[in-house]
């Protein structure tokens, strides 16, 4: 995958994490949808952030984030 699509899926799936949350909190949407867009949304925000600092090495293995 190229460093762009990465960086763009990263920030999809932060902004899916930070809407869902405010928008639970001001009581626009119910808190079980917020958590499972957040269930949902989380694992692939930290994975494509280790798939982001990968992208900027030219060798190394990849960060370890426990998934």
């Amino acid at each position: 995958m190229k460093k762009n699509s990465i960086k763009a899926i990263l920030a999809i799936s932060a902004l899916i994490c930070i809407i869902a949350g405010l928008s639970a909190f001001e009581g626009y949407i119910e808190e079980w949808m917020a958590a499972a867009l957040i269930v949902v949304s989380f694992p692939v925000f930290v994975i494509s952030l280790g798939m982001y600092w990968k992208a900027s090495d030219k060798e190394g293995d990849y960060p370890f984030i426990g998934y």
